[in-house]
């Protein structure tokens, strides 16, 4: 038996210096095989799975289960490198199970109900919307320029934005929910007091769509619920509102920071996106790929499943690493590089299988237009900082909290 295995390595695993980088710990890990044991916080022992083929093959598999109110479920969910735990004196408020936590026939009946918000045809009429919340905030920027914190005046008012507008909040109250939304990825002592607010506010909205229903979103998820696509109770429609609100959130920001910051390290690459924006789609399928700001997806085996030559139990707590599943040799050429004229490109950045992110094409779409416009009205966009001093921090994902430029 190896050292590692002898010792088990600690995860969740220290980020590094560049927040897209690989933990040094999964190439660690990769040379014993693509499935390894790993220790969790809270003592239990687990798996983590670095290898592509066996990343998609679990996340196919419906002996894996997604249900976090199982006991065995891996407690690093509650982490995320370099932050506390969650502490008994910021606690989050309990509530039923969202329907990405949910398996089988109840996840794929509360699926459905968000699934027409978000299709290609639905997404490509918010184009128009995305483009003009991007040019409304590069104009600011411009106005009080030559200098800016892209994260603060770019990246993290981007989503909440185009949310207000996109769920049907009044005009009038926007600005107070957007600033509740942005301090979702705020530190805990921010951020619960943001979500015990916004939960009691989302839940009165949804009331008032079911009376005055619009075009919107929420009024949509309501009619839907109402006409027996799903059966819902009143926190289930709230725990949707929310993960919508979340999921398309921190994942944003730190989409468009981080992913302007690996253009910046790689100067050549930008040079050729700048040159050439219709490679924009194949350069945010790179980017996707290459920062993969969800590094891990946490779920527990309900039967033995044997894979990657090892044996999971039933019972025994999964991650599937995705910052490494995404940069494995054996599926990516020179997965090291940010290429963005690289080709086939099966990343795993929304997951796969039946829990495969259903916000995708939204995301991704808001990508395109999000570096697109970027590039475009700041071509001299360059770091202001020297690269060292950029901080690091978040809340579930691992980002650069700040990212002051010029141009």
């Amino acid at each position: 038996m190896s050292k590692i295995a002898d010792e088990l390595l600690a995860y969740p695993f220290p980020g590094e210096t560049c927040p897209y980088d690989v933990p040094a710990a999964y190439n660690t890990l990769r040379e014993e095989g693509p499935v390894n044991r790993v220790a969790f916080p809270d003592g239990s022992e687990g798996w983590i799975v670095t290898g592509y083929e066996e990343a998609r093959a679990l996340l196919a598999d419906p002996r894996i289960s997604a249900d976090r109110s199982d006991p065995a479920f891996p407690q690093s969910a509650k982490y995320a490198p370099g932050m506390p735990p969650v502490t008994e004196s910021a606690p989050v408020p309990p509530a039923e199970l969202t329907f990405n936590q949910l398996d089988g026939d109840e996840h794929a009946a509360q699926r459905r109900l968000v699934i027409p918000s978000f299709t290609v045809r639905q997404v490509k009429t918010l184009r128009p919307l995305m483009q003009r919340v991007a040019d409304g905030l590069i104009d600011r920027m411009v106005a009080a320029g030559p200098s800016a914190d892209l994260v603060s005046a770019y990246a993290a008012p981007f989503s909440p934005m185009l949310l207000s507008q996109i769920l049907g909040i009044p005009e009038a109250e926007r600005e107070l929910f957007e600033k509740r939304v942005q301090l979702l990825a705020a530190p805990m002592a921010e951020m619960v007091p943001a979500i015990l607010e916004l939960a009691p506010y989302l839940t009165a909205l949804l009331e008032n769509k079911a009376a005055e229903p619009g075009q919107d979103l929420l009024s949509s998820l309501v009619s839907r619920s109402e006409d027996g696509t799903a059966e819902l109770t009143p926190q289930n429609l709230l725990n949707t509102a929310m993960l919508i609100v979340v999921l398309s959130n921190e994942p944003i920001l730190s989409m468009i920071s981080l992913g302007a910051l690996a253009l910046l390290d790689n100067p050549e690459q930008l040079a050729a996106l700048r040159a050439d924006p219709e490679l924009t789609p194949g350069a945010v399928a790179e980017l996707l790929r290459y920062v993969s700001v969800g590094d891990s997806v946490p779920r527990v085996a309900t039967e033995d499943i044997e894979i990657g030559g090892r044996l999971i139990r039933a019972g025994e707590g999964v991650v599937i690493g995705i910052k490494a599943v995404n940069r494995d040799p054996k599926a990516f050429s020179d997965p090291e590089a940010l290429d963005v004229r690289r080709g086939d490109n099966p990343h795993i950045a929304f997951g796969h299988g039946p829990h495969t992110c259903v916000a995708q094409n939204y995301a991704t779409a808001l990508l395109e237009i999000a570096f697109t416009t970027l590039l475009a009205r700041l071509p001299e966009l360059r770091l202001a900082v020297p690269r060292e001093e950029l901080p690091l921090g978040g809340m579930g994902q691992w980002r650069a909290t700040a990212l002051p430029v010029t141009w």
